[in-house]
């Protein structure tokens, strides 16, 4: 093996190894109450994401109406929950989210980090074996390992992260909490079956900054109202100046998945699978 097939390998691993052990994605999540709370407060989140862990700063701007919802709402019973569900207010919701929530055993971005680590091993290994033996199929094995590789990078991993978050694509997705786990690590959450005529709306898009996941929702929160006044919430929606309407909570949420420099260094192996492919090509053209 020749110094340049050598000077390739070497390369390959280090590009691998600095991907995996580099900055995955930074992740900026804002939170507000849009609807119900006075001077709106706002949650804001800041999010690293590696190889192994999440680590974020958290910041509340005016709290204080949010801590005293916090305090002055109650739990609702599981004999409202029920009357509420069956009402429609959630609708079948609650049976696709139990749907939803299965759908990664423990945690989405855990197994998006194992099927790209699998994928990284297999690239290593077939950049080694297209150097050791350069025919076609190896070499196309190569370029699919390493497309796997980008599609994971860009698609799998945020749409993991989204799904840990409780806000991956669908109407009916979000989750338990009615915040689409935008209150995932403050003190409280307020979960979706103690609202009455629950709404939610969620979506993304992509732009510079990077991928973008909004969710939106609206309901009269069980917890704000006495027990006798519950059931008349839940049977009619309350409208501006009735009773009841002050129970009336939305909130708008949006996370924005930046790239770290993970994709960097995986964009920088492409340009040794190019030169192999040209060598390869011009073997086969001696021959």
């Amino acid at each position: 093996m020749n110094s340049r097939k050598l000077v390739v390998i070497a390369l390959s691993g280090l590009f691998l190894l600095t991907a995996w052990s580099s900055t995955w994605f930074e992740i900026s999540e804002v939170g507000v109450y849009s609807e119900g709370l006075e001077r709106e407060p706002t949650i804001t989140t800041e999010y690293i994401i590696d190889s192994n862990q999440e680590s974020f700063e958290l910041s509340i701007e005016n709290s204080t109406p949010l801590l005293l919802y916090w305090v002055n709402r109650e739990n609702v019973s599981p004999e409202i929950d029920s009357e509420n569900n069956s009402s429609g207010s959630t609708g079948d919701n609650s049976e696709e989210s139990t749907s939803d929530n299965q759908a990664c055993s423990v945690s989405c971005l855990d197994m998006t980090r194992g099927f790209l680590k699998l994928t990284m091993i297999a690239m290593f290994a077939v950049i080694c074996l297209s150097l050791i033996r350069p025919i076609r199929s190896i070499k196309i094995a190569t370029v699919v390992t390493w497309l796997i590789g980008i599609s994971i990078i860009l698609i799998a991993i945020p749409l993991a992260i989204a799904t840990d978050f409780g806000i991956s694509s669908g109407n009916e997705s979000g989750g338990e909490s009615s915040t689409g786990g935008f209150d995932t690590n403050t003190q409280e959450t307020v979960e979706v079956n103690q609202f009455a005529h629950f709404q939610q709306d969620s979506g993304f898009g992509i732009s510079l900054d990077g991928i973008k996941f909004t969710y939106d929702s609206m309901g009269f929160d069980l917890g704000l109202l006495d027990e006798e006044d519950r059931e008349n919430i839940i049977e009619n929606a309350p409208v501006e100046g009735e009773s009841g309407y002050e129970s009336l909570i939305g909130f708008d949420g949006e996370l924005t998945i930046g790239p770290g420099s993970l994709i960097t260094w995986w964009l920088l192996i492409a340009p040794l699978l190019i030169l192999n492919l040209i060598e390869t090509r011009e073997l086969f053209e001696e021959e």
